[in-house]
């Protein structure tokens, strides 16, 4: 679609069922980092009544949910969930859960009627703008690096038994692999945006990265002793290695926070 757009929005969740979400994804009468301001009640769906869609960062071709649109005098807000029933639906929500603070979001939208004009910011002084009077939006994405650096995940929350349920080892090992990889890609990205623009990461950006660095120093450290212990082929030789008292508390610490019952 050719006049199609793109703004940056805020994740929330507002229930414990697994995969929805509740995401403010626009604030009335506020000046955006493209210099819009958005007027109330003037966003639609684009698909009207039947609800709007959620992709993977804008791609059209990469679906994994769908939701609705609601508004008040202040906010419009999309209400929708995941498809938790395809491999792609619960990728994306697992991703999205496990990077936080870190996640930023995009809307795309088409704008109908708008018109340019001067707006008045707090400190009283006048901007020129462009505010949104008529504006259909297509879908809401997850994204690496959105338009404002400002938006971020509040919580995304979904039912832990059912997650955890019927759940083997190697499928749950493949699931943080492929976390870990997104999330360490998104760090890249923000920081070479940060650096682009002559600035350093936020603080607290910082200290999630470096709790990110200290928790995986810590499983590298358990998953080493377990590989020690685990893989070798003379087990007795390799405890003689280091005290035996030490090696045995690690290693049944180890097996019993990793142990998979069906395998």
């Amino acid at each position: 679609m050719a006049n199609m757009q793109h703004k940056t929005v805020n994740l929330i969740t507002t229930d414990e069922v697994e995969g929805k979400v509740q995401a403010v994804f626009s604030n009335f009468n506020e000046v955006d980092s493209d210099g819009d301001v958005v007027l109330p009640n003037s966003i639609k769906s684009g698909y009207g009544e039947r609800g709007v869609a959620m992709v993977w960062a804008h791609d059209w071709k990469d679906v994994i949910g769908r939701g609705e649109i609601k508004q008040d005098d202040h906010r419009a807000v999309f209400e929708g969930q995941f498809i938790m029933d395809t491999d792609r639906g619960r990728d994306a929500f697992n991703t999205v859960k496990a990077m936080g603070d870190l996640q930023q979001w995009s809307f795309g939208y088409e704008v109908v009627d708008s018109e340019n004009g001067m707006f008045k910011k707090d400190n009283n002084t006048e901007i020129e703008v462009r505010f949104l009077k008529d504006v259909k939006v297509w879908e809401v994405s997850p994204v690496l690096v959105g338009a404002n650096q400002n938006t971020y995940t509040m919580s995304v929350k979904g039912d832990e038994h059912e997650e955890q349920k019927g759940k083997r080892f190697n499928e749950e090992v493949a699931e943080v692999l492929n976390t870990l990889t997104s999330l360490v890609k998104r760090a890249k990205e923000l920081t070479a945006l940060r650096l682009s623009k002559d600035k350093t990461l936020s603080e607290e950006a910082t200290t999630l990265i470096t709790d990110l660095q200290d928790a995986l120093q810590n499983a590298h450290q358990d998953i080493d002793t377990l590989l020690t212990v685990g893989s070798s082929e003379n087990v007795e030789e390799e405890i003689e290695k280091v005290d035996d008292t030490v090696m045995l508390l690690e290693t049944e610490r180890v097996l019993m926070e990793t142990l998979d019952p069906e395998l």
